[in-house]
């Protein structure tokens, strides 16, 4: 019921070509997975800032927004504007550490690494899925050609996690990375990887004209890839899960856990999906 839930917000967002849906997919997605971090932290007994770790957050996410609507301006400055909130983060960061008693410095250092790193990890890392609905060009309408694009990753990703989930609970064996997740074997990871390109395939081809900078073989290269990288985001936030002594990250929504738990894959795969296609409109 929770995917039906959130692939129907994110079916009727598309029907209706709403942009300002599309930001507030992808900043209640991030914003509540940084939330569930510094809920973590907390329940941990670990130090971190969170009102300056959630203020950039905010800050990265509504800015992006507002730059790659106005692409006079937002496209070409973009990762300057990122590299700007997080030197004030940084800045903001140790000034107010300055400010705590000498023999706290090592709660200091913590604090600071613990924040900026959720900074870097949730919403910078998922604003990449932003970046792709706005790296094409309009079409002549004025429609985001993106769109298609951010919805390949989603198959791709999402679906990568559904075939390690079916095939490692029915035929899972050999154990693949035992001390981080004991549950995942390589029936789950090939698994993984069949579905995953099985469902990319259908997409491109149901969408082709759409997707019009990829060809099958394109396809076949990025799922398998991207596959591969969503089973090591998967890993990444088990590993600090493991570390912090939880098993999800909250419990908000039924059967797959909280924010942190939807969007783990996707914070590795959209970055490298962005420069992948990056790399593809320079040689088109």
């Amino acid at each position: 019921m929770s995917t039906l839930l959130l692939w129907g917000l994110i079916v009727v967002v598309i029907w209706m070509k709403s942009e300002t849906g599309y930001c507030l997919l992808i900043a209640a997605a991030a914003l509540g997975s940084l939330w569930e971090y510094f809920w973590l932290l907390k329940v941990s007994n670990l130090p971190r800032n969170w009102r300056i770790g959630y203020t950039a957050g905010i800050s990265l996410l509504l800015g992006n927004c507002w730059l790659l609507h106005h692409a006079s301006i937002g496209k070409e400055n973009i990762f300057a504007f990122d590299a700007g909130i997080i030197v004030v983060t940084v800045l903001l960061l140790f000034f107010r550490e300055f400010f705590r008693p000498q023999d706290s410095q090592r709660i200091s250092a913590e604090g600071i690494a613990f924040t900026l790193f959720g900074v870097l990890y949730i919403p910078w890392l998922f604003s990449f899925v932003l970046k792709i609905l706005y790296l094409l060009p309009r079409s002549a309408t004025g429609e985001l050609t993106g769109t298609y694009y951010a919805l390949l990753l989603i198959v791709i990703t999402k679906f990568s996690d559904v075939g390690a989930f079916l095939c490692g609970s029915l035929f899972g064996k050999h154990l693949f990375c035992p001390n981080i997740s004991p549950k995942k074997t390589w029936e789950g990871f090939f698994g993984a990887l069949a579905l995953s390109l099985a469902c990319s395939l259908i997409f491109y081809f149901l969408f082709q004209q759409k997707l019009s900078l990829l060809t099958p073989s394109l396809v076949i290269m990025i799922a398998l890839g991207l596959a591969s990288i969503g089973i090591a985001g998967d890993l990444a936030e088990s590993l600090l899960k493991r570390s912090l002594h939880t098993k999800d990250s909250s419990h908000t929504l039924p059967g797959i856990g909280g924010g942190m738990d939807l969007i783990d894959s996707i914070l590795f795969t959209a970055p490298i999906f962005y420069f992948a296609l990056q790399f593809l409109l320079s040689r088109s």
